[in-house]
């Protein structure tokens, strides 16, 4: 602040001067005028050599302070304080000044939690309480960590820690004229509560593997190594493991789900041959859940209880508790 300080006085000061030249100049100039006086020509010339030999001095004591190094985030700030009434607020009258796609704030923040736009590889930015939330960013939480994103029409999603989603595409119009919203999980545990999907609506998780269509639901998925499983505490989810194929496949409900029965015998093993991934959508209601691998192979799928030792970690109360104070179901 102190450098910045200086810079601002000594402008300060060559614009003072630059007007005090211009003042004594048009001064004399009207002496000159009135008086018709060859002599006083001499005068000027000395007034205006006098005024630029002390705008020079100026002028070269800022280059001096020019060359002492300021640490760039404390020029920012400087700005930034020096200037924040100086901007221009988005209006009706006045379109075209800064505009951001804010889409949501984040609600709660526990520990250490990071954002960066979907497209970079640093995480830079830290999170905080009231944030702005826009699309095509991601949030990746740390250990013992949490955060909760509150964004339009009410949708709550909630990370645990090490967690990482990408916010693909928030309420943002499709070709089909839909609002369409894309979350990916990358990896970690996501409780969720959508309200917004509907028939001009749609919103999709996604993993690496499969994708999901949330129609008023409140689910977790969860993604740990090479498995993914997506619980359903009330509504109803469509996923499957071909997101494009997704509207035309027959779906199934997870009750009719049989595991393969493992055969324990001698066997003889084949040679190499090339693997077909069968693809599928299963229908997921209230306490139901489903779980497939890496390749999309579904290793489990039916019917889960409240009383299940999974449902009584501190993370699934946690999420309960602020469903409940919300007025969530």
């Amino acid at each position: 602040m102190r450098y910045t300080g200086i810079i601002l006085l000594s402008m300060a000061l060559l614009l003072q001067l630059s007007c005090k030249s211009a003042d004594t100049i048009e001064d004399n100039s009207l002496r000159v005028e009135e008086s018709k006086a060859t002599e006083s020509t001499p005068v000027i010339e000395k007034t205006s050599k006098d005024v630029v030999t002390e705008i020079v001095i100026v002028e070269e004591k800022i280059e001096e302070v020019k060359k002492v190094e300021i640490p760039a985030d404390e020029i920012s700030k400087a700005v930034s304080e020096e200037f924040a009434d100086a901007v221009t607020p988005v209006t009706e009258d006045n379109p075209k000044a800064s505009y951001t796609d804010e889409k949501g704030v984040v609600s709660y923040v526990e520990g250490k939690v990071k954002k960066k736009a979907v497209e970079e590889i640093d995480w830079k930015d830290n999170v905080s309480e009231k944030a702005k939330v826009k699309s095509r960013e991601s949030y990746r939480t740390m250990k013992k960590s949490r955060a909760e994103l509150e964004l339009l029409g009410m949708d709550i999603l909630r990370l645990a820690p090490k967690t990482t989603i990408d916010l693909v595409a928030l309420y943002e119009e499709a070709k089909d004229g839909k609002q369409k919203t894309d979350i990916k999980l990358t990896e970690g545990d996501l409780w969720a509560q959508v309200n917004s999907a509907g028939d001009d609506s749609e919103f999709m998780m996604d993993t690496d593997i499969a994708a999901a269509a949330i129609t008023g639901t409140n689910f977790r998925m969860s993604k740990t190594g090479d498995v993914t499983e997506m619980k359903v505490y009330h509504g109803e989810v469509k996923i499957s493991n071909s997101k494009k194929n997704m509207n035309s496949l027959a779906p199934k409900s997870v009750s009719e789900f049989k595991a393969p029965k493992q055969s324990f015998g001698p066997k003889e093993v084949s040679g190499p041959k090339e693997v077909t991934l069968k693809e599928w959508v299963y229908v997921v209601k209230n306490m139901q859940s489903i779980k497939f691998d890496r390749t999309g192979k579904v290793i489990s799928a039916g019917d889960f209880s409240a009383k299940d030792a999974e449902e009584t970690t501190d993370w699934v109360k946690w999420n309960k508790t602020r469903d409940r104070k919300r007025g969530l179901k």
